[in-house]
C-alpha cells in the first residue's frame, strides 16, 4: 500500500486532466456531427448544431447547438397552453422550474409573506435544484455582460442551456472524482484509469450530465464521500484525521441535501468506520492501516462531523423556503419531510417507462426522454425522414459485463481479504437493495447510485485478471475492454444526444445501414402503463 502522499504523481495528473478534458468536450459540445457527409464541398468538417430543430415552444424551426439541444416542441392542450412550455425534456418540467421559483421567491417574497406565489411542493430535497439555479443565474449573468441581454439574471438563464449547465459541470467532475476514488481505494493506476474511462463513456453518466435533472449531483457527492472516507482512514496524523473527518461530514451533508440516496453512502461509511473499530479490538484490520486515533475526543468530533454537520447543512439547504415565508419554524420543515416521505410511500401513479428494480442492471427498460419525428429533414443515405430520440440507456458493454464482476466480489472478499472488494460490494448493495421494497413507480435511472459500484467492480476485476494472467503487457487486457466500451459509446451516441438519423438506423428494416439499428430489445407490447414493458427499448 502506497502512502497517502505518494499515491498520486504527475502521471496521475496527466491522466486526470486528459480524461476530464475528454469528458467535458463530449458533454458540453455534443451533439458533434460529421457535417462533411452532408456538405462535402463546403462547410465545417464537424458541427455541434442540429439544423431544422424546434427552437421555441411553438416549434419554429432553427438551429440549436451543443448543450442547449434538444429543445422539446410545445403542443397545445384544450386550453391552448403549450406543453412543455419552455422546451423542457422529461423531468426538466419540474426541477428547473423549482430552481427558478427558489430564486424568485427569495427576491420577491419575505419571511412574513403569508403566501408567496413561488411556493411549491416537491418531495425531493432542495439543494440540487439550488445548484441548478446557480447555473441558470450564471448563464443569465453571462448573457447580460457579454451578449447585451437585459433583465433579471435568473430570467435570462431560464432556458435549456442555463438549466443544464450545472449538470454538465458536475457530470464532468464525476469523472476525475471516480479516478481519485479508485486510486485511493486501490493504489493501482490501471484500475483508476479503467474506472474513470468507463464512467466517462457510459450512457447514463453521459446523458444525466446533459439534462436539467437532479440525479447527477448526488452521484458526485457519493463519489466524493467515499473518497474522503478513504482519505480519513488512511490519515497518518491526528490533525489530518480530524480535518478529513470534518470534510467527510460536510460532503455527506451537502449530498443528503441534494437527494436522499446519499443517506445510503452515509450508512455504509458509518458501518465501515464502526466495523474497523470493532475488529481492531480483535486484532483484525479492515482496510489499510492508518486512522488509529480512537479516543473520546475522536468520538466527539465524529459525532459532530457525521451527525451535527450533515443535519445542519440539510436544514440550511431549505433557506429559500424560510426566506419566502413557506416555512416559519422547524416544525414546518419537519412536517414537509413527513409529507415528502408519504408522497413517495403512497404514490400510486403509473408510467409507460416505469420498471421494477430487478430489471435495471439488465437494461430492460430505458426511459425515452425526448423524441422528434417531423421537420428534421431527410437522411442523405437512405432518403428517409430524419427522426431524433434520446433515451437514458446505459452502455450495454459496460453494464452487462459488470454483472459477473459484481457477483465475483465475494470471492475476492473471502479468498483474498480484499478491502476494495468489501467497499465496492457494500456500496452496491446499499445503493441498490433499498429500492426493492418501494412500491411507487420507479425508473431505470434510479440505478444510478448502484452504477458507480458496478463500474468499480468491472474495473477492479478486469485489473485483477490482467495482473493474474501476467501477459506481456497486462494493460492490453484492460485496454481492449475499454476500447470496446468506447466503440459502443460511438454506436449509441445518436441515441444519447438526439442526433437526427433515419428510422431504419433505429429499428431493424430492409434499409438498415451498417451503423444501425440502435434499438436492440424489441419485446414491446400494447400494455397499459400499470404493466411495465420489459426488455423493450422503444
Amino acid at each position: 500500500m502506497k502512502s497517502a502522499g505518494s499515491y498520486f504523481d504527475r502521471w496521475d495528473l496527466v491522466a486526470v486532466l486528459s480524461i476530464t478534458a475528454v469528458a467535458f468536450v463530449i458533454r458540453f459540445f455534443s451533439p458533434i456531427l460529421p457535417d462533411f457527409f452532408v456538405h462535402p464541398s463546403h462547410g465545417p468538417y464537424l458541427t455541434n448544431c442540429v439544423s431544422s430543430t424546434p427552437i421555441d415552444p411553438q416549434g419554429d424551426p432553427g438551429t440549436l447547438c451543443g448543450l442547449a439541444y434538444p429543445f422539446n416542441r410545445g403542443y397545445a392542450d384544450a386550453n391552448g397552453q403549450l406543453s412543455p412550455p419552455n422546451g423542457q425534456v422529461f423531468d426538466e418540467i419540474y426541477f428547473p422550474v423549482d430552481a427558478y421559483d427558489d430564486v424568485k421567491g427569495v427576491e420577491q417574497c419575505h419571511p412574513t409573506t403569508s403566501y408567496c406565489r413561488f411556493n411549491y411542493f416537491d418531495p425531493e430535497p432542495p439543494l440540487a435544484k439550488e445548484i441548478i439555479a446557480a447555473g441558470m443565474w450564471a448563464d443569465g449573468w453571462f448573457r447580460a455582460h457579454f451578449q447585451g441581454a437585459t433583465g433579471d439574471y435568473i430570467d435570462l438563464g431560464f432556458n435549456t442551456f442555463g438549466w443544464r449547465l450545472a449538470a454538465c459541470i458536475f457530470g464532468t467532475l464525476c469523472i476525475p472524482m471516480m479516478y481519485l476514488l479508485a486510486r485511493r481505494l486501490w493504489p493501482n493506476r490501471l484500475f483508476a484509469i479503467a474506472a474513470a474511462t468507463l464512467a466517462c463513456f457510459d450512457g447514463m453518466f453521459f446523458i444525466q450530465s446533459r439534462i436539467g435533472m437532479i440525479d447527477i449531483f448526488p452521484i458526485f457527492f457519493i463519489l466524493a464521500s467515499y473518497f474522503f472516507f478513504l482519505v480519513h482512514i488512511q490519515s497518518q496524523t491526528f490533525r489530518a484525521s480530524m480535518l478529513s473527518l470534518m470534510a467527510l461530514g460536510t460532503i455527506l451533508g451537502i449530498g443528503i441535501g441534494a437527494k436522499w440516496i446519499v443517506l445510503a453512502a452515509w450508512a455504509s461509511i458509518v458501518f465501515l468506520m464502526v466495523a474497523r473499530i470493532v475488529l481492531r479490538r480483535f486484532n483484525t484490520e479492515l482496510g489499510p492501516p492508518g486512522g488509529s486515533f480512537l479516543s473520546w475526543r475522536y468520538l466527539a468530533v465524529a459525532m459532530i462531523a457525521l451527525v451535527v454537520i450533515p443535519v445542519g447543512i440539510y436544514v440550511l439547504s431549505w433557506y429559500p423556503f424560510f426566506a419566502r415565508g413557506q416555512f416559519h419554524n422547524l416544525t414546518d420543515l419537519i412536517t414537509y419531510q413527513v409529507q415528502s416521505f408519504n408522497y413517495h410511500h403512497n404514490l400510486k401513479a403509473t408510467h409507460p417507462y416505469g420498471s421494477p428494480a430487478w430489471s435495471w442492471p439488465l437494461l430492460s427498460r430505458p426511459v425515452l426522454y425526448y423524441a422528434e419525428y417531423t421537420g428534421l429533414g431527410t437522411d442523405v443515405f437512405t432518403g428517409q425522414p430524419l427522426i431524433a430520440r434520446m433515451a437514458n440507456l446505459g452502455n450495454p458493454w459496460i453494464w452487462w459485463t459488470s454483472l459477473p464482476c459484481v457477483l465475483a466480489l465475494p470471492y475476492f472478499i473471502v479468498r483474498r481479504r480484499s478491502f476494495p472488494a468489501v467497499v465496492i460490494l457494500l456500496g452496491f448493495i446499499t445503493q441498490y437493495a433499498p429500492w426493492f421494497p418501494i412500491t411507487r413507480v420507479l425508473f431505470m435511472y434510479h440505478m444510478f447510485g448502484g452504477l458507480i459500484f458496478m463500474i468499480l467492480a468491472l474495473a477492479f476485476v478486469l485489473t485483477q485478471l490482467a495482473e493474474r494472467w501476467h501477459p506481456p503487457k497486462p494493460g492490453l487486457v484492460v485496454g481492449a475492454h475499454l476500447a470496446i466500451a468506447v466503440l459502443f459509446f460511438g454506436y449509441f451516441y445518436p441515441l444519447w444526444t438526439a442526433v437526427p438519423i433515419s428510422e431504419s438506423a433505429y429499428f431493424e428494416s430492409s434499409g438498415t445501414p451498417p451503423w444501425g439499428p440502435k434499438i436492440w430489445l424489441v419485446n414491446c407490447k400494447n400494455l397499459p402503463p400499470s404493466e411495465p414493458q420489459l426488455f423493450c427499448w422503444n
